[in-house]
């Protein structure tokens, strides 16, 4: 007999919750750098099984912004970007900042990192 904090038997798909994780890519020109590091954090988290939304900062504005809710759910949030971007709405969260091209080249790593970053407490801009 199994109690009911045993893990289910046969997978992980029973009552295993996915991490689920934002990021924000940006880069001063909000060009090709910006939509490649999303697109690459956004392939690197379903190989590896996280649910993610990442909102683009481009040369046309905010895109696939992250809403309230989003941020509330969220386990960590990666910033990969070039320019300065509004942490307020971050407080409480564990925040991996990074250079753009770092969500472009290693986007597994931040995923792996942003699980034990530090905090964001506010007192920062």
């Amino acid at each position: 007999m199994t109690s009911p904090a045993d893990p289910p038997i046969g997978g992980d798909s029973g009552g295993q919750k996915r991490p689920k994780l934002l990021a924000v890519t940006a880069c001063p020109t909000g060009i090709a750098h910006t939509y490649m590091a999303a697109e690459k954090l956004s392939q690197a988290a379903e190989r590896l099984g996280v649910d993610m939304k990442v909102e683009t900062q481009g040369s046309i504005g905010a895109e696939n912004v992250l809403s309230d809710n989003d941020v509330r759910d969220a386990d960590g949030i990666i910033i990969a970007a070039d320019k300065d971007v509004d942490r307020s709405r971050f407080v409480g969260k564990r925040v991996l900042s990074v250079g753009v091209s770092e969500g472009i080249s290693r986007p597994e790593q931040l995923i792996e990192r942003v699980r034990s970053a530090p905090v964001h407490g506010g007192d920062e801009g």
